[in-house]
């Protein structure tokens, strides 16, 4: 098989590769387990996976991975006592601010605008029924007179500072 050659990272960058969050948290097993939870949100992960990834000892794993199970980031699923499984909550904000924090640090590093398109995305997908408009309506002014038995009767609706008022009485 042969093998295959990457190109060489360039030198400003090098000072993020081994700084989670550019260094914003410090360094420590909990940050270097989120970082992989974000880096893949929808994948089911055993403490063996985390000391593969991370380099960390068994006992700092279980640690984090309790702490981020306490906090609401982690799911634990406890099937198989011996071999427990780990999900991230897709539902905690928590994960949903560290994605969108991630994003930042790429924008500031490099002048994209990844945060930015993150951002529309979550406003499309998840808050859209609350964000799009219901009713819309033009400035008129209407009067409307009509005659009933017991006399002329008088509605009036006009818009102001785009509330509608609604006014009625007998003439």
């Amino acid at each position: 098989m042969p093998v295959r050659e990457y190109p060489e990272l360039p030198k400003e960058l090098e000072m993020y590769v081994d700084k989670p969050y550019g260094g914003l948290f410090g360094d420590n097993t909990q940050i270097r387990i989120i970082i992989e939870i974000v880096a893949d949100p929808y994948r089911y992960y055993r403490p063996k996976d985390f000391e593969e990834l991370i380099g960390a000892s068994a006992p700092s794993i279980r640690a984090a991975l309790k702490n981020l199970t306490d906090l609401g980031f982690l799911i634990k699923d406890e099937t198989d006592m011996q071999h427990p499984i780990y999900q991230p909550n897709l539902d905690s904000k928590k994960l949903l601010v560290l994605t969108l924090l991630s994003y930042a640090l790429i924008d500031d590093r490099d002048g994209t605008q990844c945060l930015d398109d993150a951002i529309l995305d979550h406003c499309d997908k998840r808050l859209k029924d609350r964000t799009q408009t219901l009713a819309s309506a033009t400035y008129k002014s209407y009067d409307i007179e009509s005659k009933v038995d017991t006399g002329t009767y008088s509605v009036k609706i006009a818009q102001t500072n785009s509330y509608f008022k609604y006014s009625e009485g007998k003439a």
